[in-house]
């Protein structure tokens, strides 16, 4: 769906650098909200939020894109991630895919299994409550950066909260559940956002490597997320959706994620992107200002 997002008129200034710190205020935008890995919307899981600004000048980090005009950043519903770090990520892939791809392991991918359920209880707990989020409409969730990112000279983490826009909209529950919620939503009433940064304070009690440590300092506004009133859900406007990417590391050098965790999910979100984009013949372009007028964006 399309928004915009404004940036607030006064920002402290050591916060005041990349899309915080220049002289443009408001961005056009597109947002994309997801379902991180169940199908049906009347499950529990994760849930995600990608915002992709547009008009945004300066180099970006990502090979190949560095002249492109956009900035990703991307949300989950969890103030925090279920693993520390790249290493126990590729521990909990590996354990993963032993028994994803066997209906019937044998003793040795079992054991394999045990070993490292026995290894990372905590780990596993944090993943059961993540899968265990509940959302009745997306637009009316909270989502968190889980990961830090540079910003001037210190590191922060981002939070989005919606604002309060009247009674909650719900969908009657079905397997779009959360689709139709939003629908509903958007045909009645925009839906507003703050967007905070949250700094770090000290680095041993809120250290860059660990994604499971949640950040206590206070949070700061820096701008707000517009989204108006609009239909999404076109068929056009799907197509579009599947083939836009979202990064972490399409980037400002002055939002530059850090960690890492962040290092990890720079190659495996350029492969994911480039497999779908392949499977589906369809060119990886970022869009520009222009997807956005009425007479070249996708039909309502």
């Amino acid at each position: 769906m399309h928004a915009e997002f404004t940036i607030e008129k006064v920002i402290p200034q050591e916060f005041r650098f990349g899309v915080f710190g220049g002289l443009k205020t408001t961005f056009p935008a597109w947002i994309r909200f997801s379902n991180a890995r169940k199908l049906d919307e009347r499950e529990t899981g994760g849930h995600g939020m990608a915002i992709k600004l547009m008009q945004v000048e300066g180099e970006k980090l990502l090979a190949g894109q560095e002249h492109e005009q956009t900035q990703d950043f991307l949300l989950l519903d969890s103030p925090t991630f279920f693993v520390k770090n790249a290493i126990e990520s590729a521990e909990f892939d590996a354990a993963r895919l032993q028994s994803t791809f066997s209906r019937r392991p044998s003793l040795a991918q079992l054991v394999l299994i045990r070993r490292y359920l026995y290894k990372h209880p905590r780990e596993l707990w944090r993943l059961f409550r993540i899968e265990h989020n509940r959302s009745s409409n997306p637009l009316e969730t909270c989502y968190w950066s889980g990961t830090p990112y540079k910003l001037g000279t210190g590191a922060v983490k981002y939070m989005v909260e919606p604002r309060s826009g009247g009674l909650p909209i719900v969908a009657a529950k079905s397997p779009d559940q959360l689709h139709d919620a939003m629908k509903l939503n958007l045909q009645t009433r925009a839906a507003d956002f703050d967007f905070y940064v949250q700094p770090q304070s000290d680095a041993t009690k809120e250290p860059v490597e660990d994604a499971t440590r949640r950040w206590k300092t206070s949070r700061l506004k820096v701008a707000t997320i517009h989204i108006p009133q609009q239909s999404f859900d076109s068929s056009a406007q799907k197509e579009f959706c599947e083939n836009l990417s979202f990064n972490p590391w399409h980037s400002l050098s002055d939002h530059r994620p850090l960690g890492s965790l962040n290092r990890l999910r720079k190659a495996t979100y350029v492969a994911l992107s480039d497999f779908r984009h392949k499977e589906n013949h369809k060119p990886s372009i970022e869009p520009t200002p222009e997807t956005m007028r009425s007479d070249t964006k996708p039909a309502a």
